[in-house]
């Protein structure tokens, strides 16, 4: 247990590649390969064999069909060499010539005609006899001084049985000048010995063109040779053909094997003893057994690289799909513990990888999600304190000292009562409410009452400034007024309306103040009958309200929105709606339930 447990810790510190490496090395390319080596070895030696034992038959097939027909022959000679009427006829004394004419159409003339019919593959049948009373003529022969010098008689002489298988070179019958090749099989009669007054011999001529149709007929797979007893090839598939001086070539063993790589095989054709000597031999080419090796290699080459390059090739695809999404899994991973939450964006898949990856990027995300929250909390929270100071200082630096614009004011208060300027008396005071609410930064969160009561006391300057040019209407849902809102949210919107919208107008100026409280929601319209915007001009503001850091550009709508998110975060709805010449209108909805609920008061609504 010790032995594997540090084992396994050795193959854990391996990297990836290097596993994957001696995976494919170990478990896929070095068995295929060992495997296709011992086929190809195998194979080849089965071809081998099996090329060699088709030789064997095929030169096996050869001997006996070349046996038979000599064989036949030799029947033949037999069957006619054991008829008793041949030497009654042959043996007999013809006075004359007439005489022998008589006895051989009355018996021999169509003796020989049935064998020839029964055995195609003879050419001629001959009987010889030293009887002076025969005529030579058809199938019989006196054995003159001339056939006595044959090249057949002679080679007759010298072999030791009765019956001989003779291949010889006679000059032809109808050219003298030109040899012909005979293969004949000769056989003494001397069956019985009442009828020995005279010599008798038995020539049967084989068919030069069978015993070429047996030798040359595998010609494709073998090259045969017949050898005769004296050592001559008398036949052979490669043989050309003699001259008329040309004697038989002599058969050299040494010669027969092609550089040592040529198969060799010697068949004797028989036991019998007119066989003694007789021999086939066979010479295979040694490129025949090569290209079946050849074709045979060829195939076993392509199954091996097909065998090997397809298992590796998917191999390669499905450990670099791991390979691949692990890695990245791996640096995507070192990324988040240095605080980079980057997702994974490769094709995932559907196998426990792929399940990995997906939980990686949804845990990356919620991470990120939950960190980009509470930072932008924090940050609007920063935001919000920074606009309130901010807000404060530009308040504060407008004036020289609040003190001395507060004593003016009054000043001009007493004044104007004691003229009796009623109108200039009130706008007086509302503008020194307003200055005094502005500075006093305390508190955020005011009801709604209040914050309405200060924007009327804006309004009502707005219509001293405008005179009968200017009018305004608002209307609130019962049981709205002691909400808290935002301090300033509902002025600020009026303030820029007034500012950016009723400016330019010529005529009427209008401006309307709607609160209302839907369900869980209370919602406020601030809406004007100004100059608008363009669809560019609206959609720009839109964009900078929303930016987490201010330009210097719509600075009151920014503020308003985001001290809005501050409270209600994503529950709060904020939008504006306008078109050139048309006026605008700037709404917001805020839940009213949650405040009031975190309070411990619920209204009645």
């Amino acid at each position: 247990m010790r032995l594997f447990s540090g084992l396994f810790r050795k193959v854990n510190d391996i990297s990836l590649n290097y596993k994957f490496s001696l995976i494919y090395l170990l478990c896929v390319l070095i068995p295929i390969i060992s495997i296709n080596v011992m086929f190809f070895e195998q194979v080849s030696r089965n071809i081998q064999v099996r090329e060699e034992r088709n030789l064997q038959i095929t030169m096996d097939r050869a001997v006996k069909e070349l046996r038979d027909t000599l064989l036949g022959a030799v029947t033949l000679s037999h069957s006619i060499s054991v008829d008793r009427s041949f030497y009654e006829k042959l043996d007999a004394q013809y006075e004359d010539t007439v005489a022998y004419y008589e006895s051989l159409n009355s018996g021999l003339r169509d003796k020989m005609t049935p064998f020839l019919s029964a055995y195609p593959y003879v050419d001629t049948i001959g009987v010889y006899t030293d009887n002076p009373t025969i005529e030579s003529g058809g199938n019989y022969f006196f054995l003159s001084d001339s056939i006595r010098s044959s090249v057949w008689y002679g080679l007759m002489q010298q072999v030791g049985g009765p019956i001989g298988l003779l291949v010889h070179r006679e000059p032809s019958p109808m050219n003298a000048e030109k040899k012909k090749t005979y293969f004949s099989v000769v056989r003494e009669m001397n069956e019985y010995p009442i009828y020995s007054s005279y010599q008798k011999w038995l020539k049967i001529d084989i068919s030069i063109g069978r015993i070429d149709q047996l030798i040359n007929q595998d010609k494709l797979d073998l090259d045969l040779s017949l050898i005769d007893p004296y050592g001559r090839i008398v036949f052979s598939t490669n043989q050309p053909r003699l001259n008329d001086n040309e004697a038989f070539p002599i058969y050299k063993e040494n010669e027969s094997a092609d550089e040592g790589n040529s198969l060799v095989f010697e068949r004797p054709l028989g036991q019998a003893n007119y066989f003694a000597g007789w021999k086939l031999i066979g010479t295979a080419d040694p490129h025949r057994i090569s290209a079946a090796l050849f074709e045979s290699r060829k195939f076993i080459w392509v199954v091996g690289i097909v065998s090997t390059f397809v298992p590796t090739a998917l191999i390669i695809i499905i450990l670099r799909s791991y390979n691949d999404r692990i890695k990245r899994l791996l640096r995507h991973m070192t990324k988040v513990k240095n605080g980079k939450f980057d997702l994974i964006e490769t094709m995932e898949g559907k196998d426990e990888i792929g399940g990995l990856i997906r939980s990686f990027n949804m845990m990356t995300t919620k991470i990120h999600s939950l960190i980009h929250d509470v930072y932008e909390l924090e940050i609007q929270k920063k935001d919000l304190e920074l606009e309130s100071v901010r807000a404060e200082m530009n308040l504060l630096q407008s004036q020289m000292n609040p003190h001395f614009l507060f004593n003016t004011l009054n000043a001009l208060l007493v004044v104007s009562a004691k003229n009796k300027y009623k109108d200039i008396t009130e706008i007086i005071r509302n503008l020194s409410l307003l200055l005094r609410r502005m500075i006093d930064w305390s508190e955020d969160l005011v009801p709604l009452r209040e914050e309405l009561h200060f924007t009327e006391m804006y309004l009502q300057i707005e219509k001293f400034r405008f005179s009968d040019r200017f009018d305004y209407t608002i209307r609130i849902d019962e049981g709205a007024e002691g909400l808290p809102v935002p301090k300033m949210c509902v002025q600020t919107l009026v303030e820029n309306a007034c500012k950016h919208g009723l400016q330019a107008v010529k005529g009427m100026r209008q401006i309307r103040i709607d609160v209302k409280i839907v369900s869980a929601y209370m919602i406020v319209e601030v809406e004007d009958n100004g100059i608008g915007m363009s669809p560019e001009q609206l959609g720009a503001i839109k964009e900078l309200v929303r930016e987490p850091r201010s330009n210097g550009e719509s600075i009151g709508l920014r503020n308003v929105y985001q001290r809005l998110r501050l409270y209600y975060d994503d529950r709060v709805d904020f939008r504006i709606d306008s078109e050139p010449d048309s006026g605008t209108r700037v709404m917001f909805r805020m839940p009213i339930r949650a405040q009031f609920l975190e309070r411990g008061e619920l209204p009645n609504v």
